[in-house]
């Protein structure tokens, strides 16, 4: 599938944020707010029909709840409620003879399809991100973190103790990378060679999309040894195993590995000012003189409500110690850290903010 330009995604961001404003003014005050507090209604569906497999068996095709309910062993009534309640928020369709059909949205549900969100629905409706969430009313009288207070350990340690949820995160992260990582790729000018760094990158989801894209460029990977464990098969699958480099490494307390470029995605969002500045210097010094650190993120403009960055914003509220953070605000980080300014390149679905070392 081709990748769309830049303006053409952002545009269509802005588009639908317009039609939800324009709906929220002209639809009835009692009504919208209805609409609102009734979000927890299509979140647990989704989590109802990812755990059970709800909607795998309508990958082939039209079925009857009966037919549904058959296949996985559950109660018929129950399926065809349930499944009438995705159609409500356009994940099946119902016809007059009760036969259910996914839309293209609700294959995005499906374990198997290449875009699958099915972990980020795991993720976003477990039992640990809902305890962030439900703490937020106290975090807006104190400030501290939602999910440190009501757990007593941050998520990471939470995440260690409970490896299970550990590898569903990551699952999650991978989908998430997926979904931007080709408007990334198109977005930013590449060298034709040279070395890729990817700190904290997982099993390297979007190190594999930039090397793919570049076949002259190699790659290195740097995490702790769980999510590099997995990362040889993965980037197998992806053809790109023999151009990587895994090596073992901390976002705090260091890593060796020299590169032209380096990729922070989705790092910095979840730390505060003090850790954020950590983390910059430690890349700082493994970065030879000149080489270029993007900062891959959703750019939060201070004064600008925007989905889905300002729900990310609230939702780092809810879950770490961190915020998005507008362009000139991961300038102002990076200064004291060893970087001056680049360019920032609004690639349609993250921002790329480029450091550059000095």
């Amino acid at each position: 599938m081709r990748t769309p330009p830049p303006a053409v995604v952002r545009f269509a961001q802005r588009l639908s944020s317009g039609l939800t404003r324009a709906s929220a003014l002209l639809a009835p005050p009692q009504a919208r707010l209805l609409e609102v507090s009734g979000g927890v209604a299509p979140v647990m569906l989704l989590r109802a029909a990812v755990d059970t497999g709800l909607l795998e068996p309508l990958s082939a095709g039209p079925h009857t709840a009966a037919e549904v309910a058959g296949r996985l062993g559950l109660h018929a009534d129950t399926v065809h409620r349930v499944l009438r309640g995705l159609a409500v928020y356009g994940l099946t369709s119902l016809d007059r003879r009760g036969r259910f059909s996914l839309t293209p949205t609700g294959r995005l549900l499906l374990v198997d399809h290449p875009h699958s969100m099915a972990a980020w629905i795991r993720y976003s409706t477990s039992a640990m991100v809902l305890a962030g969430w439900a703490r937020l009313p106290q975090t807006l009288r104190d400030g501290q973190p939602a999910f440190n207070a009501a757990t007593g350990q941050t998520i990471w340690e939470y995440l260690s103790a409970h490896p299970e949820e550990e590898a569903g995160f990551a699952r999650t992260m991978r989908e998430l990378t997926l979904m931007a990582a080709p408007l990334i790729v198109a977005a930013y000018p590449w060298p034709a060679e040279g070395t890729v760094c990817d700190v904290g990158g997982g099993v390297g989801a979007m190190l594999a999309e930039v090397l793919r894209a570049h076949p002259g460029l190699h790659g290195v990977l740097v995490d702790q040894p769980g999510p590099l464990g997995g990362a040889g098969e993965y980037l197998a699958a992806r053809g790109v195993a023999e151009r990587v480099t895994a090596v073992e490494g901390d976002l705090f307390t260091g890593f060796a590995a020299a590169a032209d470029v380096y990729l922070l995605k989705d790092v910095l969002h979840d730390w505060d000012d003090a850790q954020c500045r950590r983390i910059l210097s430690t890349v700082r010094s493994a970065a030879p003189a000149g080489a270029k650190v993007l900062v891959l993120e959703w750019l939060q403009e201070p004064n600008r409500a925007e989905f889905p960055v300002s729900i990310s914003d609230v939702m780092m509220l809810a879950q770490t110690e961190g915020r998005q953070r507008s362009a000139q605000e991961f300038f102002a980080l990076a200064a004291d850290s060893g970087f001056i300014r680049g360019r920032v390149i609004d690639s349609g679905a993250y921002g790329i903010v480029e450091l550059v070392a000095i």
